[in-house]
């Protein structure tokens, strides 16, 4: 069969059905959730985590933010937002401010001095981009924003005062649409989730949100359309989470620059802060089954001031519910939700989980990652996207002495997280609507995050790329646990190249990076490839297989299934000298440093069946490595 370059082998993947997986791909169940947030920023923390959970979710694909209203009176506040939209990477998202609101309304943390905050040069310690001198009033980004959506696709997530959506009720007709505020908000908006109410035995409070605004709160409620759903997340749920300030700032150790902890840092926080606001936006986001909700029925504002009331009457027919308690286990596990994405790094560096620790090697490394896996977890996924990739997910090992050339003294810290963090992925995907994975599989060194990026799989829901030596028990738990979580599209891209260019890519990419691949790793790595193709065709007729070439660095070609198995993984006594010869080479060359020696030459006492001359050849690059390490110590 002829040869085709990878620059065409999406035309040929489609021949495979591939791209008819990516078309289904890009046409999920699931649909990012179209929302707003209106919120009071500038007062109590909660706003504050609130936001930061909805931009990693903007990260996972999991919302479509529209636009975010601030519905408490004050520039600064909405320079709040900004801060956190440029800071977690999303600087255009549309930003409205209510000017016609709760004068001086209580403020509990004056938090949004961090705004003023400067650099040791002086200069705003916060990226900004908005002058919010020009911001559009509240109602009126509420009405354009409304305007351009389709009938019954928004999301609206209320975690502030109710005045901005009492204007945008009781307005009218503008250049953005002829219909009043009420029809556009009841022609768009499906769902509102409201921080709201309490619900309990002898106690009918409405919230301080409610209370605070109380005149603008009883116009929401006495003319909120009966066909939108109203979920209400009353004070007693979030009174039960407590995120105290001095966990805060342990979640927060791995760095200095980050806007909450800058709030925590400047500004007493002790004052019984609890995270209501952001039970509202999980609600919204992961659905019903996070939270127990009440029966339907039907919600009433009565307007007494500091003391109004909001009565629940149940019915069937009823648009509203509401969060109702669960036991203290329930509360602590939507606290430590919190803490989990607190402690994401956004910017990480090499030292993000904490800082340097003395050298942990091999056992030592497993029992300091173990009570650190979700830590670990929540660094590697702020950057990775959609890939799994073992190699480089061992970089989190840093701050305990892993440098690239020491890669077995992690093998087992990194197998007993990388095993967590695959179900975490898979989740992820699942979770997204997403049913397709991709597998590259191949020798070290042979391409394969080569292959990875020509193919472009970032529409995938997972890639996994990765060796997978030792064997087919690997690649069958990859495979059967895909399957398990709903990821039954699965591609296997097997990537080749001959062992003398994965030998020399080994050395090429370890003078950089300090991973070298050692020979008799590199050949037991070619011993596990045999016959792993037939396996594949055998043990999962389901799997498509794309054999991809790498042979001599060409570029990859891919090539059918039956030239794949002609593929050559036996090592000859040639290419074991050739080996040999280049590594007392590179050993000689002066171009390593010491810890690197080691990690190039590796146990060479452990290649099976060596000849005569390959064997004094073996002697020979070790007495050499000992004499050099003799000398510079």
């Amino acid at each position: 069969m002829r040869r085709i370059t990878l620059s065409i082998i999406l035309c040929l993947l489609a021949c495979l059905g591939i791209q008819a997986q990516n078309a289904e791909q890009q046409k999920p169940k699931f649909q990012p959730i179209q929302m707003i947030l209106d919120s009071d920023f500038g007062s109590s923390t909660d706003d504050l985590f609130a936001l930061m959970m909805l931009h990693h979710y903007i990260d996972d694909g999991l919302v479509d933010l529209k636009g975010i209203i601030v519905d408490r009176e004050g520039e600064k506040n909405a320079g709040i937002v900004d801060i956190f939209n440029n800071y977690y990477g999303h600087p255009d998202i549309p930003v409205g401010l209510e000017r016609n609101g709760v004068k001086n309304p209580r403020c509990f943390i004056p938090y949004n001095g961090i705004c003023d905050l400067k650099d040791a040069q002086g200069n705003p310690l916060f990226k900004r981009t908005l002058d919010t001198k020009k911001l559009p009033d509240g109602y009126k980004l509420y009405r354009k924003l409304l305007s351009k959506a389709e009938d019954n696709s928004i999301v609206v997530v209320a975690i502030g005062f109710a005045t901005t959506l009492s204007q945008l009720f009781e307005s009218g007709g503008d250049e953005y649409s002829g219909l009043s505020g009420l029809e556009l908000f009841k022609q768009k908006v499906k769902a509102v989730y409201i921080q709201s109410g309490r619900f309990e035995a002898g106690d009918s409070l409405s919230g301080y949100n409610m209370r605070a605004a109380s005149k603008q709160s009883a116009i929401f409620y006495s003319k909120f359309p009966e066909k939108v759903d109203l979920i209400m997340s009353p004070s007693n749920i979030g009174d039960k989470m407590n995120y105290l300030p001095q966990d805060v700032l342990v979640d927060l150790s791995y760095t200095d620059w980050n806007p909450i902890k800058s709030v925590y840092t400047n500004y007493t926080c002790d004052t019984g802060q609890r995270m209501w606001d952001t039970n509202c936006l999980v609600n919204a986001v992961l659905g019903d089954n996070e939270y127990h909700l009440s029966p339907r029925g039907w919600v009433t504002f009565v307007d007494k001031g500091e003391m109004s009331e909001m009565l629940f009457k149940p019915d069937p027919n009823g648009n509203a519910r509401y969060q109702m308690p669960g036991d203290s286990y329930y509360f602590m596990e939507k606290l430590m939700d919190i803490r989990r994405h607190n402690r994401i790094n956004k910017y990480p560096s090499r030292y993000s989980i904490e800082a340097p620790q003395p050298t942990l090697l091999k056992h030592d490394a497993t029992e300091w990652a173990k009570p650190r896996t979700q830590l670990l977890i929540d660094k590697y996924l702020a950057t990775a996207g959609n890939k799994l990739d073992p190699d480089e997910f061992r970089t989190v090992f840093q701050p305990i002495g892993y440098y690239g050339g020491n890669v077995t003294d992690y093998r087992e810290a990194e197998k007993s997280v990388v095993d967590e963090l695959y179900t975490v992925m898979l989740d992820r995907a699942a979770r997204t609507g997403k049913n397709t994975m991709t597998i590259i599989t191949g020798a070290p060194a042979s391409g394969k995050s080569t292959v990875a990026r020509k193919l472009n799989l970032k529409n995938e829901g997972l890639v996994y790329d990765a060796a997978l030596s030792g064997g087919t028990d690997r690649l069958e738990n990859v495979i059967q646990r895909a399957k398990a979580k709903g990821l039954n599209k699965i591609t296997v891209v097997v990537v080749y190249n001959d062992i003398l260019t994965c030998f020399k890519n080994s050395i090429s990419r370890g003078k950089n990076s300090n991973r070298f691949c050692t020979i008799d790793y590199l050949m037991q790595s070619f011993e596990d490839s045999k016959g792993k193709i037939e396996w594949l065709q055998k043990q999962h007729p389901e799997v498509t297989i794309i054999p991809v070439s790498c042979e001599g660095n060409n570029g990859g070609v891919k090539v059918s299934v039956d030239e794949a198995k002609k593929w050559k993984y036996d090592i000859s006594e040639q290419e074991v000298n050739e080996m040999l010869t280049t590594e007392l080479e590179v050993v000689n060359s002066g171009e390593l440093w010491e810890q690197q020696l080691p990690s190039l030459v590796g146990n060479l006492n452990a290649i099976p069946n060596l000849s005569a001359r390959n064997k004094k050849l073996a002697e020979e690059i070790n007495h050499r490595v000992e004499e050099l390490l003799h000398n510079r110590n």
